[in-house]
């Protein structure tokens, strides 16, 4: 039952893939790979609830699933302006990433790993990006930082990911014996991930309209 309460939240994720469809036609190039990205998250909730029914484990669809994610994100950087004009270290880093998630599991020798070190790593480096990119945009950006969806989407990832990094240090701890701390990280994970949606589709709601551009 605690499993399947799990997974109704985690469908909040709709709330932002329902706000980004119905504002479609402005999520240009500078949205995309967050919008599939969520659409894929979608999936993998779905798929990763009918593995836990039928094979009690969902650890290899989630472990597929954080190589996207990392990659996905990645590139929403990089249309952000990320290693923009340096496209060969920016590929680069996906490879050594990717190597490092494949190098874990050699070394784990099973495909149900939780691959802690390689969440530990792509969850850093998601906070440092988002971080980053908010302090760009607080020298470059004359708006009103919370008006703007880059901002917003950058805190959810900070609020999200460092969440997770606390959520896996606790889940590390709680194998050797629970203890109260760990138990209200652990079940607080759910709604964390709720609030971070509820975030991106207000982050979609702010997306602006494309400038018509005219020969006036």
């Amino acid at each position: 039952m605690k499993f399947v309460f799990v997974f109704l939240l985690s469908q909040s994720i709709l709330l932002p893939i329902i706000t980004g469809l119905i504002r479609f036609r402005r999520l240009d190039k500078g949205y995309q790979p967050f919008f599939l990205l969520l659409l894929i998250g979608f999936l993998t909730e779905l798929f990763s609830f009918v593995t836990m029914q039928v094979y009690k484990t969902n650890f290899p669809v989630v472990n597929i699933y954080i190589l996207i994610e990392w990659i996905f994100i990645a590139w929403q950087f990089h249309v952000w302006g990320f290693l923009r004009q340096r496209k060969g270290a920016f590929y680069s880093l996906l490879i050594l990433t990717s190597l490092f998630w494949i190098g874990e599991y050699l070394w784990l020798h099973q495909f149900t790993a939780i691959l802690l070190y390689f969440r530990l790593l792509y969850f850093s480096l998601i906070v440092l990006l988002s971080i980053n990119k908010i302090n760009f945009m607080i020298t470059h950006d004359n708006r009103n930082l919370f008006q703007n969806p880059k901002f917003l989407i950058c805190i959810g990832f900070i609020i999200y990911f460092i969440y997770m990094i606390v959520y896996f240090w606790s889940f590390q701890i709680s194998l050797f014996g629970k203890s109260d701390i760990t138990g209200i990280i652990i079940f607080l994970m759910a709604y964390v991930n709720v609030f971070t949606n509820i975030i991106y589709a207000i982050a979609f709601l702010l997306i602006p309209a494309p400038q018509k551009f005219t020969l006036e």
